[in-house]
C-alpha cells in the first residue's frame, strides 16, 4: 500500500529533473544565440534584384533591372562580428554607407544604413532584413534614392553573404578595422 502512495511522488519528481533539463538546455540555447556573431575573415555578398519601382520621370539612376546581380566581398575583421563593416550589408563596394540603426542579436538582423556613391548626386537608404548565422546572412534589402533632379528608384534585392575563409587581404582587414573604429 505504501509503494502506492509513493508512486504519484515519483512521477512528480521524474517530471520536475526531465523540467529542469528542459528549461537549462533552452537558457543554452538561448545563451549561444545572444552570443552568435560573424566568423571573421573573408565573405562574398550577393544581391539579386527582384523588384524596381521608378518614383519620378527619366532614366532610372540605379539601372539595375529585375533579374541582375551584384556581387562584392568584404572582411569581418577579428571582433566585428556583432556589428560588421557596412558594406557587408551594402551589397556593393562603390558604396560609402554609415549605420543610421543597427541590430543583430540571436540570428536577427536589421540595419539602415545611409549610403552615397560616386556619380550621384544625393543620398542611398537601405534597410537589410533578415536573418544570420556565424557563416552567412539571408536578407531582404530595400533601396530607395534621394537624389537631386530625377532618376530616384525603389529596388529590393535578395541580400546573401557567405563567409568565404578566415584570414582577408591585408590591405581589407586595415580597412575594415578603420570603419569599425569610425562607427
Amino acid at each position: 500500500m505504501r509503494s502506492l502512495m509513493l508512486l504519484p511522488l515519483l512521477i512528480l519528481a521524474a517530471c520536475s529533473v526531465g523540467g529542469s533539463h528542459a528549461a537549462a538546455e533552452a537558457q543554452a540555447k538561448a545563451d549561444a544565440a545572444k552570443k552568435l556573431q560573424l566568423a571573421a575573415g573573408l565573405w562574398q555578398t550577393s544581391a539579386e534584384v527582384t523588384r524596381l519601382t521608378k518614383q519620378d520621370e527619366g532614366p532610372p539612376a540605379l539601372d539595375t533591372p529585375v533579374g541582375s546581380r551584384i556581387e562584392a566581398s568584404g572582411c569581418v575583421a577579428e571582433g566585428e562580428g556583432k556589428k560588421p563593416n557596412p558594406v557587408l550589408l551594402a551589397g556593393h563596394e562603390d558604396y560609402d554607407c554609415e549605420y543610421s540603426n543597427f541590430y543583430m542579436s540571436g540570428g536577427t538582423l536589421n540595419a539602415q544604413l545611409n549610403c552615397t556613391r560616386e556619380g550621384l548626386n544625393g543620398e542611398v537608404r537601405m534597410t537589410v532584413d533578415g536573418s544570420y548565422t556565424a557563416e552567412g546572412i539571408e536578407a531582404e534589402q530595400s533601396i530607395s534614392t534621394f537624389l537631386a533632379g530625377s532618376g530616384d528608384v525603389n529596388v529590393i534585392t535578395k541580400l546573401t553573404a557567405r563567409h568565404a575563409g578566415p584570414t582577408c587581404p591585408p590591405a581589407e582587414t586595415a580597412d575594415a578595422a578603420a570603419a569599425t573604429k569610425e562607427s
